[in-house]
């Protein structure tokens, strides 16, 4: 009958016939729509919510559950822990594969993706269903670019910042000399490894920041927003919004309410060649050369401040005061020197506050 437009497919509840028209598909098994509904709650009780479309339902031991008993079940951590066993092939599992068959084994449950499904991550494959954030009580389904990876589990991104998960990962950074691998490179391969995770890092793929090569996904601000919990800010930078100390990386907002600024300026150290110092060769074209005694990146004639023969971008030229951190012009600065060379520079209210015109 099917050939002619007649149905025949069995709803997987019900048992009667479910007609194309009225057939929903949920893990290659038809249901009628209005069979399609949760089954049970943790509490073991008919939840009975209609499901509306696939997408809003997560399956266990043969019976569905809505996206929120699934989670209050805890579904999601029981899933993990069963441990399938290998079926015995039937004989036609290659004739299967040159016809579109799958063959790939999910990460997770250990059952075969095939192509169609497949959800491709870090090199390994998934169904979408078990793609899923590995916390406790979360149970969030996650796509490749919202998902992070510790030590071999799956977090949402929300779950790796509240777990303080990139800070961990920071610490646990291998220390591997940026080299390329010769053999790789002559193919095109990359071989060079993130300065956070230690992994290669493609080509395609790299955030390059002060001759360091980075994934995209690590290169995230390490500031600590709560040092009970170990919780990192997180956020994703751009080479152009990311500032560094000490080879950690911060994003805009928390390298000011850090104090990281002051903190920088406080560990540059005064050399008898700390003027500013321009390379003759770029600035025939136009170019700069002078290096920001703070920052110790350059300055371009046009952003240019210069105070006591020493140059500075004017974002870094503050107060060095405790709590000041004002920003300082050349007219309202006072710096301190030693030697003849300028070891520090603070507004005119700290530079007396402090007792340095006496000094």
């Amino acid at each position: 009958m099917s050939a002619f437009g007649g149905g025949g497919t069995k709803c997987t509840i019900c048992n009667k016939t479910a007609y194309p028209a009225e057939t929903l598909s949920f893990e290659k098994k038809p249901y009628h729509f209005d069979c399609f509904r949760c089954q049970e709650d943790s509490s073991g009780e008919k939840c009975n919510k209609k499901i509306e479309n696939t997408s809003g339902a997560n399956a266990f031991e043969g019976k569905i559950y809505c996206k929120q008993c699934f989670a209050k079940g805890g579904f999601a951590q029981k899933q993990r822990r069963v441990v399938w066993t290998k079926k015995t092939s039937s004989g036609n599992s290659e004739t299967a594969s040159k016809f579109g068959g799958g063959g790939s084994k999910c990460k997770i449950c250990n059952k075969t993706v095939y192509a169609a499904e497949a959800l491709q991550y870090e090199k390994q494959v998934y169904h979408p269903e078990c793609f899923i954030c590995s916390k406790d009580g979360c149970g969030k389904k996650m796509t490749p670019s919202n998902a992070a990876n510790f030590e071999g589990k799956l977090f949402c991104k929300k779950c790796f910042a509240d777990g303080g998960y990139t800070r961990k990962q920071a610490l646990q950074r291998k220390t591997t000399s940026s080299t390329t691998n010769a053999m790789a490179s002559k193919f095109g391969g990359g071989g060079m490894k993130c300065e956070v995770c230690a992994k290669t890092v493609y080509a395609a793929e790299a955030v390059s920041y002060e001759k360091k090569s980075f994934h995209a996904d690590c290169f995230t601000c390490v500031h600590i927003t709560d040092a009970e919990a170990g919780t990192a800010c997180g956020k994703k930078l751009t080479p152009s919004s990311a500032q560094t100390l000490e080879g950690n990386l911060y994003c805009g907002k928390c390298w000011d309410q850090g104090g990281y600024r002051r903190k920088q300026s406080q560990l540059k150290k005064p050399a008898a060649n700390a003027g500013a110092t321009t390379n003759k060769r770029f600035s025939r074209f136009g170019g700069g050369g002078s290096k920001c005694r703070v920052c110790e990146k350059t300055v371009y004639p046009a952003e240019l401040l210069s105070f006591e023969k020493n140059a500075f971008h004017a974002a870094c030229f503050i107060c060095m005061g405790e709590t000041c951190e004002k920003k300082l012009t050349v007219s309202n600065a006072e710096g301190r020197k030693k030697d003849g060379v300028l070891e520090s520079w603070h507004c005119k209210q700290c530079f007396q506050s402090l007792g340095l015109n006496r000094a």
